[in-house]
């Protein structure tokens, strides 16, 4: 509700807990709570979205992960939030049922993909200086795009490594060799399913 945008627009900070679950799961699309969020990230223009993974010690154990895989991993995904194939118009279902089609578009822009590439960027070097650039750049213009800024950008960080790997492989890598990784920068909906 706009009191609640309001709220948040007018607060130092945000604290907000996970949103949505199965019982709302059947509401139209504009019903769902995931909306709400997806609202407030665009409208306050929380584009970059940090997400953390380490293993702590105590807890390697609990991995399904063999202890030699999972030990010492301390990584960071950097998830733009406000763009791609959730925000990307046009999209929705049309059709009668038994013949209906389904949209969803992915729309980046260069300046939504630089100001992210940038936070991963920046985040790279206060860790331990390797970005790893996430996209579908075999399949996907917007990938192909976003390699390109990404290495544009590049050019302003000598001191930072970049590569650049397929969401797939990046898939398989984070199981099999997850310290490999320092830093991963990648768009909303890769950065949602790798993060996670």
């Amino acid at each position: 509700p706009e009191n609640t945008l309001e709220s948040a627009r007018s607060a130092d900070a945000i604290l907000l807990g996970a949103v949505g679950g199965p019982q709302w799961d059947d509401l139209p699309m504009e019903s769902k709570p995931e909306k709400g969020l997806l609202r407030l990230r665009s409208e306050l223009e929380l584009f970059a979205n940090l997400r953390p993974a380490s293993i702590y010690g105590d807890l390697v154990e609990a991995s399904t992960l063999k202890r030699e895989v999972v030990e010492g991993t301390d990584l960071m995904v950097i998830r733009e939030l406000t763009g791609g194939i959730y925000f990307g118009q046009p999209r929705g279902i049309t059709g009668e049922p038994g013949s209906r089609t389904a949209d969803n578009t992915m729309v980046y822009s260069e300046a939504e993909i630089e100001r992210i590439v940038r936070v991963g960027f920046d985040i790279a070097g206060k860790r331990r200086g390797r970005l790893c650039s996430v996209d579908k750049a075999n399949v996907l213009e917007v990938s192909v795009l976003w390699r390109d800024v990404a290495r544009r950008v590049a050019q302003e960080f000598p001191d930072i490594a970049l590569e650049h790997m397929y969401v797939d492989n990046a898939a398989m890598q984070l199981i099999r060799a997850p310290k490999q990784f320092d830093t991963i920068v990648t768009g909303n909906m890769f950065g949602d399913i790798l993060s996670d």
